[in-house]
């Protein structure tokens, strides 16, 4: 047998071993049959790639053609709006009488206002009168620091071909104001010859701001091949290609641009074609490649260049590709995680299956056991429940047991309490009868009404100790603190004389309610009371302090006795069942125990404490009941 069962377990052993090569090949058949479709997405991602790309330059290329158009049209309207307005405000015989008397302070001030006005009515920058030499006479920015008046710009060409009788136009950087713009100028006569110019000028920032917005680099290049507009600042007042000789005399002296800043932008190639070409920006590693496309303007020799970074293009070609590659990729995962779920769901199902005729068969056999359990329980259960009614029965016993206990020790004083106004009622009875045969009706009638109040008086301490004595019910509700303490003051009143003790207590005004039972309330306040006058002793000036104090909340009734305090000891223990400082027969130490336990099912706090000039303070903390038509404090 052993020699059988040891071959057995190899056996079981090998088919392990199969079993799980052959879920490892299925599992990798499963995984390549996944994995082709996505390697024939990316060939056709890369077959496809360069069509699409060429499309993209082809978009990139039509959408830069579009922007040159717009950039045409904007420089072109800019120039043809101004430059006719020289010619027209020459005209005006206010100039003409201004260049005859350039020092009439009367004239000179008037024709100032009146160019800054028009100024501002055209938009132009700037408006000035010049005369014969070159001096600017008038112009339009005379309230400004750097105005034109007093200055001289003969060495301007506008000026030269004004004065010769052409109307010109010329572009540059202002000397003065360091802006940008174009100057429109044209010759003042008075009929027979020319005594002045008129020049207005324009700036080109109003240009360039739409252009800010734009992912492009867009330039406008004049005839000597220098970017006089540019949307990016680094390619402004730059050259295409370097400059000749002559041509940088001629830019020193007329002045239009600062010579020695006009750098050259290393482009690979012209960028200036008819057809697109793509150019490169520096050198590798930090290279820009461009796709650049421009277009001649109606100035001659100007060009608008649009330059279209190719790493975008790039970018949206990439994008173009892989946004349907990602979304075939999906659905092939998509289509192979719902095929694997439902593999998966058949496996599972099989397992169930398995798996639920070994549970029917577990579940008879921990049916029998379950049952026993269950009936065991339900025995463990009922016991439960029969000790806990016994332990509530024992505890409502206790606490009549303590009431009854501690009208026990109040025996002996309740007995004098009695006995007292009984020895007056027989006194009196006697009296009245003699009284009586002696016909003295007055005195009768006065021993009669003092009989009356003996036995009112003893009616009064029966009736409040019946009621401290009978059982409480389980209910709570509102209860009168002062009457709950008057009443306690009558069932302590034998005990207080007997011990020639004083209880002070002020009433709280009005009257104050909490949340309560009053019979358990007034156990509570005995115990507290005579717990105070054990505590005192023999003390001749025995004094107890009871006093209310209330919030909106809550109310707390606190008792004060001047006797030696609580150690730290019995503060720690207090409230503990049968725990007691006094002597044997003199207690059993459940007065307090099941004071607590009451304050506690008030909800509330009974607290001790010691107080700082001596003896023991016990605080009673209640939920305050406010009755209808009373509202909180505020």
């Amino acid at each position: 047998m052993p020699a059988y069962s040891h071959a057995g377990h190899r056996i079981g052993e090998a088919v392990k071993l199969m079993v799980k090569a052959v879920q490892k090949r299925r599992r990798y058949r499963s995984i390549a049959a996944a994995l082709w479709p996505f390697v024939l997405l990316a060939l056709l991602a890369v077959a496809f790639f360069p069509r699409v790309e060429t499309g993209n330059i082809a978009r990139a290329k039509a959408e830069a053609e579009t922007v040159l158009a717009l950039v045409g049209d904007a420089v072109d309207q800019a120039i043809q709006r101004f430059e006719p307005l020289p010619g027209i405000i020459a005209g005006d015989p206010i100039l003409l009488n201004l260049l005859r008397q350039t020092d009439n302070q009367g004239v000179v001030p008037f024709v100032n206002e009146k160019l800054r006005l028009l100024s501002l009515t055209i938009g132009a920058s700037d408006i000035f009168v010049m005369d014969r030499s070159g001096l600017t006479v008038a112009s339009s920015n005379y309230r400004e620091p750097d105005t034109f008046l007093g200055r001289n710009f003969a060495f301007r060409p506008y000026f030269g071909r004004a004065l010769a009788g052409e109307p010109s136009q010329f572009h540059g950087l202002g000397t003065t104001s360091d802006e940008r713009g174009f100057f429109f100028s044209a010759p003042i006569t008075n009929g027979i010859e020319i005594v002045g110019v008129i020049v207005i000028k324009m700036t080109v920032e109003e240009i360039e701001q739409s252009w800010e917005r734009s992912d492009r680099v867009i330039m406008v290049a004049d005839a000597d091949g220098i970017t006089f507009l540019a949307s990016d600042p680094l390619y402004r007042l730059r050259a295409l290609a370097p400059l000749a000789v002559d041509t940088l005399t001629r830019i020193e002296r007329t002045r239009q641009f600062p010579v020695d800043t006009i750098s050259p932008i290393p482009f690979s190639a012209s960028v200036i074609r008819e057809a697109g070409v793509e150019v490169v920006l520096g050198s590798e590693p930090d290279e820009t490649r461009f796709l650049s496309v421009s277009l001649p303007l109606t100035l001659p020799g100007w060009h608008a260049i649009v330059l279209t970074p190719m790493e975008a293009v790039r970018t949206q070609s990439i994008r173009a590709m892989t946004i349907p590659l990602l979304v075939a990729a999906i659905g092939l995962l998509i289509v192979y995680v719902l095929r694997q779920r439902w593999m998966g769901l058949m496996e599972r199902a099989q397992l169930e299956r398995r798996q639920r005729t070994e549970l029917e068969r577990q579940v008879r056999e921990r049916t029998t056991d379950l049952l026993k359990a269950n009936r065991n329980l339900r025995n463990e259960v009922a016991e439960r429940q029969a000790a806990e009614d016994k332990l509530l029965t024992t505890q409502k016993s206790l606490l009549q047991a303590s009431k009854l206990a501690a009208l026990g020790q109040m025996s002996a004083a309740l007995s004098h309490e009695i006995n007292q106004p009984l020895a007056a009622i027989i006194s009196y009875a006697d009296n009245a009868e003699t009284y009586l045969e002696r016909n003295r009706i007055g005195e009768v009638r006065s021993n009669i009404s003092s009989i009356s109040q003996m036995a009112n008086r003893m009616a009064n301490i029966t009736r409040t100790l019946r009621s401290f004595a009978r059982r409480p019910g389980e209910a709570l509700g509102p209860v009168p603190i002062n009457e709950t303490i008057d009443e306690t003051i009558v069932i302590v009143a034998p005990q207080l004389r007997e011990r020639e003790a004083v209880l002070e207590f002020d009433p709280a005004m009005p009257e104050v309610w909490v949340w309560a039972g009053r019979l358990r309330l007034q156990q509570v306040l005995v115990n507290l009371v005579t717990n105070a006058l054990d505590a005192m002793g023999e003390a001749p000036d025995a004094r107890i302090e009871l006093r209310v104090e209330a919030a909106d909340e809550t109310v707390t009734l606190v008792v004060r006795d001047h006797g030696p305090g609580l150690s730290d000891d019995v503060l720690n223990q207090l409230f503990e069942a049968f725990y007691t400082t006094k002597d044997v027969g003199h207690g059993m130490g459940l007065g307090l125990s099941i004071s607590y336990n009451i304050i506690e099912d008030f909800g509330g706090r009974l607290l001790a404490e010691n107080h700082p000039e001596g003896g023991a303070v016990f605080r009673v903390e209640l939920k305050r009941h406010w009755p209808d038509g009373q509202g909180r404090q505020t």
